[in-house]
């Protein structure tokens, strides 16, 4: 599995999550990462690197890479590659959704009409989450899914401050980032 965006705290925390969906949910195991905070900036206050690298590996020996930046190259949002070929999310200036399958000469564009819901992502995660209320159920933004994403941002900086793979579950007290950071991280609310 591939993904790309512009930074691990904000926007890789919703591709981690959807590396574990497309993973049907199968813990990592380890993370090897790298980042850049030659050009760091902010997001909603908090600090975020400038370009990175994360590599996972799920307990079923599943592999998934993260780049992030501004010049992060990826062509879509995400890719999976499969034994029998390759689906892309997301491709950029093109389709959002596209298959290419094993020994076919081009891509498919499938028709999702009637498969994706035209209302946007906040009514279906609020009507998942009405749904849960009354069945019990995990919703689909559950915390538990967030505290996921969370470790592997995180198993990703300390991997980097340590350079050296990160054995999950991550056990640590501090930011990595802000670490690295030092002074100039210094995180203040007014």
């Amino acid at each position: 599995m591939e993904g790309y965006c512009s930074n691990m705290f904000d926007w890789g925390t919703h591709w981690f999550d959807m590396f574990f969906f497309y993973n049907d949910d199968k813990p990592a195991e380890s993370v090897m990462g790298q980042i850049d905070t030659a050009k760091w900036g902010r997001v909603f206050g908090v600090p975020v690197e400038s370009s990175g690298v994360s590599a996972i590996r799920f307990t079923n020996g599943i592999q998934a890479l993260l780049l992030t930046g501004e010049d992060h190259g990826g062509t879509c949002s995400n890719r999976i590659i499969g034994s029998k070929g390759v689906i892309e999310v997301e491709v950029n200036k093109g389709p959002r959704l596209r298959m290419l399958r094993e020994g076919a000469a081009a891509w498919e564009t499938p028709n999702l009409e009637g498969i994706v819901p035209k209302v946007g992502d906040t009514v279906l995660s609020v009507l998942d989450a009405l749904k849960c209320m009354q069945t019990g159920e995990r919703p689909v933004l559950s915390s538990h899914n967030a505290l996921r994403a969370t470790e592997l941002i995180f198993a990703t900086y300390e991997s980097s401050r340590r350079r050296a793979c990160v054995t999950l579950p991550l056990e640590i007290e501090d930011s990595p980032l802000l670490d690295m950071l030092g002074d100039a991280g210094t995180v203040t609310f007014a």
